[in-house]
């Protein structure tokens, strides 16, 4: 990747990093879940198996923090998602092997003290569109299957 690409990439970063700290939902989505947190972490490992995606890791973040001494955050799971075909287009090339940092991908889910489940993700679109050239393909076709993986989430109670 040459250095002026280089430089637009770590500037729009920047921005977004600053513009994040307003405008979190610019990068990162959050929606409520019509299920409890059982069923919507089942549902998400559910619907990404059925899309081709791994799950090799389910981190318990409310379980992990209480273990280190850390106040209870209440209900609250990560999970971790890999799709080979996605993982092997992305970091098939020297070029683009940095967007590593951002894998595996990740789904949160957890419990808000309203009582309600809910589900983050990032915008893999937006990032897509961002970044261009292949890794903007492939972050395309991520954002098509986490649609498929969250779409229980456009139902209603």
């Amino acid at each position: 990747m040459n250095a002026r690409r280089m430089l637009l990439i770590g500037m729009a970063g920047v921005v977004l990093l600053l513009a994040g700290c307003s405008m979190g939902s610019l990068m990162i989505q959050e929606r409520r879940s019509p299920y409890d947190f059982d069923r919507t972490v089942a549902l998400v490992q559910e619907n990404a198996r059925a899309q081709g995606w791994l799950v090799p890791k389910v981190h318990n973040f409310q379980q992990s923090l209480v273990k280190h001494g850390q106040p209870d955050p209440g209900r609250l799971t990560v999970i971790k998602l890999c799709k080979p075909e996605f993982a092997t287009r992305m970091f098939g090339s020297d070029d683009t092997k940095y967007v590593s940092v951002m894998a595996p991908c990740s789904i949160s889910v957890y419990e808000k003290t309203d009582g309600n489940t809910y589900v983050a993700s990032m915008r893999m679109g937006l990032i897509g569109h961002l970044m261009g050239a292949e890794v903007g393909r492939v972050m395309a076709d991520v954002d098509a299957d986490d649609r498929q993986i969250l779409r229980f989430l456009e139902q209603t109670d």
